[in-house]
């Protein structure tokens, strides 16, 4: 099992202001619980400019992925990468010497450069089509005496083949143990379902639809290339 060490990132704008991608991130998530509109007209009129990125790369993909995305029945469950996911696939490359693992290993400098097989990779990587997962529909997690998760929630296999482990907790309110929100993580994992390869951390925004089925925002810690990784 790996441990990933995460650390605070400020994303560097100027640095990625080329290529014909906004770099403008907002850390909102969405602003809208439901999109009338297929889920790739969502991510190219996101006002809040989260989904550029996704948007550009699903536009490069080979027309059978894209067509999933521009589906009107509600079928598909999207883990999405948010601008700054991207932001830091570039910055690492940029930075080899940063103390992270590096999954820019064909040192890309923007999406213009990628090819298509990288894109289908990189979204059917993210991207569920045996059905619409609501946050609601994800069991809570099953955790031993000490507080290590070994069950629970739900493993995901991708369009691409890697699996996915996403779970559910309850947060404490106002001192209260699980009488919170839910709140959803998730991990990537090997082939059992529960040996984690990265842990993904906390999935910032759940239950954006719209008429090609949900999309559940990835956080900040996540990185581009650890859903490539089992």
């Amino acid at each position: 099992m790996r441990h990933i060490l995460f650390t605070t990132f400020t994303p560097l704008c100027l640095m990625f202001a080329a290529c014909s991608t906004k770099w403008n991130y907002v850390d909102t998530g969405t602003s809208v619980g439901y999109y009338e509109g297929t889920m790739l007209e969502y991510f190219r009129n996101d006002t809040w400019h989260n989904w550029d990125s996704i948007a550009k790369v699903i536009d490069k993909c080979s027309p059978e992925i894209k067509a999933y995305f521009e589906k009107t029945d509600a079928s598909i469950t999207f883990f999405g990468p948010k601008n700054i996911a991207f932001e830091k696939f570039f910055f690492w490359a940029k930075n080899p010497n940063a103390d992270v693992t590096n999954y820019n290993t064909a040192d890309y400098t923007c999406i213009d450069e990628f090819p298509q097989d990288f894109c289908d990779q990189l979204v059917t990587s993210h991207l569920y089509i045996d059905g619409k997962v609501m946050r609601d529909d994800i069991a809570l997690v099953e955790t031993d005496e000490e507080g290590v998760a070994y069950g629970g929630g739900m493993v995901f296999t991708m369009v691409n083949g890697n699996k996915l482990w996403v779970w559910s907790i309850k947060n404490s309110f106002i001192g209260v143990s699980e009488a919170g929100d839910i709140e959803l993580r998730a991990a990537s994992v090997e082939a059992d379902g529960h040996t984690i390869v990265n842990n993904l951390g906390t999935i910032a925004t759940t239950n954006l639809e719209n008429k090609s089925g949900v999309v559940h925002a990835l956080g900040d810690q996540y990185f581009i290339g650890q859903l490539l990784q089992n």
